[in-house]
């Protein structure tokens, strides 16, 4: 019977702790694209679509993301340069940067940002919903290039440090482990 009972509470354990895991998957998703905006966003289009005719996209809400190259405030706006890297299931630019399709621009006229200081950490990572605006200039070392403009409608920005570690977005997660449940090299006690 004892037997029976502590097979029962493992089995009772491990499926919560899946169904946490479960959980945590779907909150990330649901952080990535807001309520009011899922219905909007063509999932289906791609930065591989979009980068040699963005104009033919104009008005499309669409998912980029990848590894922010510079942010700067001008007068109306911030404007970030990203180097496109492919989304993982959970739409997160988790690829190595050799993975990268080009560049891209997206420009916040709003709110959205509220710093270009919260991008200058060249690890950081985003994925933007953006509106698709057309195609903007980029010096790329000494050649002038065209590459698609996004215009900001929601941004996750992802600090990657703490992703390699296996924390989520960087405005939310953290340890939830208390100090005074830590062993004694700061990892946690399993009991």
């Amino acid at each position: 019977m004892k037997r029976a009972s502590l097979s029962l509470s493992t089995a009772m354990l491990c499926s919560i702790a899946l169904l946490c895991l479960v959980a945590s998957a779907c909150q990330r998703t649901s952080d990535v694209i807001p309520d009011q905006l899922e219905g909007g966003v063509d999932r289906h289009l791609r930065y591989v679509d979009i980068k040699d005719h963005p104009e033919t996209y104009r008005g499309k809400l669409m998912l980029a993301g990848g590894k922010v190259l510079s942010a700067k405030r001008t007068q109306d706006r911030i404007w970030i340069e990203v180097l496109q890297i492919p989304l993982s299931e959970e739409l997160i630019p988790s690829g190595p940067d050799t993975e990268t399709k080009g560049r891209f621009v997206i420009i916040d006229r709003g709110d959205q940002v509220p710093d270009s200081a919260v991008l200058s950490d060249k690890e950081k990572r985003v994925t933007v919903v953006g509106e698709v605006l057309g195609t903007t200039t980029l010096q790329v070392d000494d050649v002038k290039r065209q590459v698609p403009e996004l215009v900001i409608k929601h941004i996750t920005v992802w600090d990657w440090d703490h992703m390699k570690g296996g924390y989520g977005p960087y405005y939310s997660y953290g340890d939830p482990i208390p100090q005074e449940y830590r062993g004694y090299y700061g990892g946690s006690y399993y009991w």
